[in-house]
């Protein structure tokens, strides 16, 4: 779907065209200010989308505070 493209134009703002398939624990870190807000950690847990690793989902998203759900329309 291009859940690891969103991550990467977001965080290092470059786009790779070559698909390649996720580990599933893969985990980028981003700390940045927001606004005059005192500086906040933002987690970002890149899951794998496949089939075989959906049993893994839940301890991703247990004690999250928000999560973004991607998918493909076609």
């Amino acid at each position: 779907v291009g859940k690891t493209s969103l991550i990467t134009r977001f965080m290092y703002d470059s786009f790779d065209n070559t698909y390649q398939v996720n580990i599933p624990y893969y985990c980028l870190l981003l700390a940045f200010l927001i606004f005059s807000h005192p500086q906040i950690r933002l987690q970002l847990w890149d899951t794998a989308g496949q089939e075989r690793f959906r049993s893994l989902i839940p301890s991703y998203i247990r004690d999250s505070a928000a999560a973004v759900v991607v998918y493909d329309i076609t």
